[in-house]
């Protein structure tokens, strides 16, 4: 049996708008297990950023708990949910978002830095470690400005990972990435996943859905529809695009 590793209840997130409210995230009440790669989709708008935000908690629910490993994490103060986010979260957006005057092996121990059980070589040699299993070896001591775009999200995901986190999300990782780096980045995400890493990712990208063990589907505010699936195998990608196409098409996407 799988481990909950995350869970909300009942999560609401609204906004006023023109006088009135609205709701972004409706009654939300899902679980995230360990082990997991989730992929979250839906039609634009369909609060699939929101969603990930709110369980990550770098946006505060309206209403409703998110629960980490049966910790209620809605109700932490700014300074314990800032560590939280630091050393059991991992963080990949759509653009890698690095610091532009660091070259990338640098954007990588400075997150690493943050846990200071570990001393500076320890942390620059995992991280080392970290930029080569990303292939981006060669490509550590330039700045941002100097690598391609898959070089920096591949660091990007080297970043993430530092400090060995719980769960990583990850919104729209591939959506800026031309197809070569795009499948680059998804072959990355998929071997942590193979190695017990937990994944949720919000994407709208059928090859980048069928990477996961386990698809749910939101609209207006909902999670309407559930998918599970078996770990990702290369020569078995063309069924499983056809399987995601056809569950997507009952879902109305």
């Amino acid at each position: 049996m799988k481990k909950v590793i995350m869970k909300s209840n009942d999560l609401c997130k609204s906004f006023a708008n023109n006088g009135g409210q609205n709701h972004v995230l409706d009654m939300i009440n899902m679980e995230i297990y360990n082990g997991d790669f989730t992929v979250i989709m839906g039609s634009s708008g369909a609060g699939k950023s929101t969603l990930l935000y709110a369980l990550s908690g770098m946006d505060s629910p309206t209403s409703g708990e998110v629960y980490y490993k049966e910790r209620a994490i809605s109700r932490l103060k700014e300074k314990d949910m800032a560590a939280l986010r630091a050393f059991e979260f991992g963080f990949v957006f759509q653009q890698a978002h690095l610091v532009s005057n660091l070259t990338l092996l640098e954007n990588v121990t400075i997150t690493g830095y943050l846990d200071k059980t570990k001393k500076e070589k320890e942390v620059k040699e995992r991280a080392v470690e970290l930029l080569r299993r990303m292939n981006v070896e060669k490509a550590m001591m330039r700045l941002p400005s100097q690598v391609s775009g898959g070089e920096a999200q591949r660091a990007a995901i080297a970043r993430a990972m530092i400090n060995e986190p719980g769960i990583i999300f990850a919104d729209e990782p591939t959506g800026a990435l031309n197809k070569r780096n795009t499948e680059e980045v998804l072959k990355l995400l998929t071997n942590l996943n193979d190695k017990g890493q937990s994944i949720l990712m919000v994407t709208h990208d059928i090859k980048a859905a069928i990477r996961a063990t386990r698809l749910l589907y939101l609209e207006d505010g909902r999670i309407i529809g559930e998918m599970p699936m078996p770990p990702y195998h290369e020569e078995d990608a063309r069924n499983r695009e056809k399987q995601v196409d056809a569950w997507l098409a009952s879902m109305e996407w």
